[in-house]
C-alpha cells in the first residue's frame, strides 16, 4: 500500500450520497402518511356507517 502525503489526503471523498440516515427519515415519512390514510380512511368508514361515539 503507497503512503498518501498530506497535500493528497484533501482531496480524498469517501461515503455515500444516499446515507441510512435519509433513508431512514424516507421510511418515517412513508409511515407516517400510511397512519394519516389510515386514520382518514376509518373515520371515513365510521361516519358512512353511523357507528361514531356519543359526544355527551
Amino acid at each position: 500500500m503507497e503512503k498518501i502525503d498530506d497535500s493528497r489526503l484533501c482531496n480524498i471523498k469517501g461515503g455515500a450520497d444516499i446515507t441510512s440516515t435519509l433513508v431512514n427519515a424516507f421510511t418515517n415519512v412513508i409511515k407516517v402518511l400510511f397512519d394519516a390514510g389510515h386514520s382518514v380512511g376509518s373515520a371515513i368508514r365510521r361516519f358512512a356507517e353511523g357507528d361514531l361515539c356519543p359526544l355527551d
